[in-house]
C-alpha cells in the first residue's frame, strides 16, 4: 500500500472544514434560540460562569493533539461569536446588569502594540 500523499491529506482537511462549518452553524442557531429565551425570561446573553464552565468542560475533554491553550481560544472565539450574533439578530441583553457598557457585549480584548 502507498503512503498518502500530501493532497489526500489536504482533501480529508477539506471534508472535515466542511463538517466543522456546517456544526459551527448548527451551534451558532441553537445559541440563538437560547437568546430568544433568554430575552423572554430578562437574562444577559453574557453568563460567564456558564462561559468558564464550557471552557472547563472542552479542556477536560480534549484528547489532543491541540492543548488546553488553544482550546481555550477556540472556544473562546466560538462564544464571543455566538454572543455577536445574538447581538446581530437583536435577541437578549447583550451585558449583565450593572456592567459597564462595552460594543456589543463583549468583553474589552487588549490591542497588541504594534512596532513603529
Amino acid at each position: 500500500m502507498s503512503a498518502m500523499k500530501i493532497d489526500d491529506w489536504r482533501a480529508k482537511i477539506d471534508a472535515i472544514d466542511v463538517t466543522l462549518l456546517n456544526l459551527l452553524n448548527v451551534r451558532a442557531g441553537f445559541a440563538l434560540e437560547v437568546g430568544r429565551l433568554k430575552g423572554q425570561s430578562g437574562v444577559a446573553l453574557r453568563v460567564p460562569a456558564r462561559e468558564r464552565e464550557i471552557l472547563s468542560r472542552m479542556v477536560r475533554l480534549n484528547p489532543g493533539p491541540l492543548d488546553a491553550a488553544a482550546v481555550k481560544k477556540i472556544y473562546q472565539h466560538v462564544l464571543d461569536e455566538s454572543i455577536r450574533i445574538q447581538v446581530q439578530h437583536g435577541v437578549g441583553r447583550a451585558a449583565l446588569p450593572n456592567a459597564p457598557a462595552t460594543k456589543a457585549g463583549l468583553p474589552k480584548r487588549r490591542r497588541k502594540a504594534v512596532a513603529a
